[in-house]
């Protein structure tokens, strides 16, 4: 990864390779907390690919509450 791109951009589905989104927990007991979701999750052919940011880092510090990784 080079310098000048962010996480956010290139942040792909470990299982699928499917571009992710960024997404906040609305949940109670994770409310606020960022979280990368699968595209295909939405679908019928669904990986169920999640993944939580690391709260400490600076790519949580740097994203909006919904972020598209196929939007440039």
């Amino acid at each position: 990864m080079s310098s000048s791109s962010s996480p956010a951009q290139t942040k792909r589905c470990q299982y699928c390779g499917a571009a992710m989104v960024l997404r906040v927990s609305k949940s109670d007991k994770n409310r606020g907390k960022p979280f990368w979701k699968c595209l295909t999750s939405y679908g019928a052919t669904s990986c169920n690919g999640f993944e939580w940011v690391d709260v400490t880092s600076a790519e949580a510090d740097q994203q909006p509450d919904t972020y598209d990784a196929t939007r440039s």
